[in-house]
């Protein structure tokens, strides 16, 4: 049973999901778990490692396809639209529900090319122009362009680790997606690039639905407007990120929040 705090006055949801589970062969990894995704707040999943956070966030743009012996099972929405349905195509979707990993994987190419790579294959720009302009917006946007407008065609990998991850940021914003999952992204960074990586997401807060999945709970406070506990595979807890974390329903969370088990 998960306990979903009263009054919180969400907006129309940006996706939706519905008595998801997810299976690894045998294995349930995530049981029956049911929220709204709101374009308005950033939305963290927290909770301790294994309880199955990153699995539900991979549900969201079917990154658990990948997975041979992943089954998911359940509803889920963006925009009211069933997302395996046949009638969706997994590559927009992708497009539209953009992601950023734990480790940051800026493709082998130039600064440029990571950027204008995406706007090109979904024929969003086809004049240099027109990519020159995507390409400066989307760098802007991550708090990239003055540090990277004068060495456009180096070398993506040539970044520093926190820039490499404010420039996959740009490349997922880049194609206009309309909703950002971010997996951990402050994990492999120093404490400086993780405050310009959560200046970032506070910057793009309210133009896309942001989930971000954080093993941080100091992280989650600052940058979320709403929190999600998971534990054993569940959603314990859903509500206000300031009511999770001041006073939360559930033992479980509870307990959690105060260091007792995690």
């Amino acid at each position: 049973m998960t306990v979903i705090h009263e009054n919180l006055n969400d907006t129309e949801a940006k996706m939706r999901a519905r008595d998801v589970s997810v299976y690894y062969g045998d294995k349930k990894a995530i049981d029956e778990v049911s929220i709204d995704i709101s374009p308005d707040y950033v939305t963290a999943f927290i909770g301790p490692s294994g309880c199955g956070k990153s699995t539900f966030l991979r549900c969201f743009n079917r990154m658990n396809d990948t997975i041979p012996i992943a089954k998911v099972d359940g509803l889920i929405e963006l925009e009211g639209e069933d997302i395996h349905s046949n009638a969706m195509d997994v590559v927009q979707l992708r497009a539209r529900v953009g992601m950023v990993f734990q480790k940051p994987n800026p493709f082998p190419k130039t600064i440029y090319e990571n950027i204008a790579y995406g706007p090109k294959i979904h024929g969003l720009a086809e004049k240099k122009p027109d990519l020159d302009a995507i390409v400066e917006k989307s760098l802007t946007r991550a708090g990239l362009w003055d540090e990277v407008k004068d060495r456009l065609e180096d070398s993506g990998t040539a970044l520093s680790g926190g820039q490499q991850q404010r420039l996959c940021i740009a490349r997922a914003i880049a194609v206009d997606p309309e909703v950002i999952l971010m997996d951990e992204p402050a994990s492999a960074l120093d404490p400086i690039a993780t405050a310009k990586i959560e200046e970032l997401i506070d910057e793009l807060s309210g133009r896309y639905a942001i989930v971000i999945v954080t093993h941080s709970m100091q992280q989650a406070a600052r940058v979320s407007q709403r929190t999600a506990f998971f534990h054993l595979g569940k959603m314990v807890e859903y509500g206000r990120t300031s009511d999770i974390f001041t006073n939360p329903i559930e033992q479980r969370t509870q307990d959690y929040i105060t260091g007792r088990y995690g």
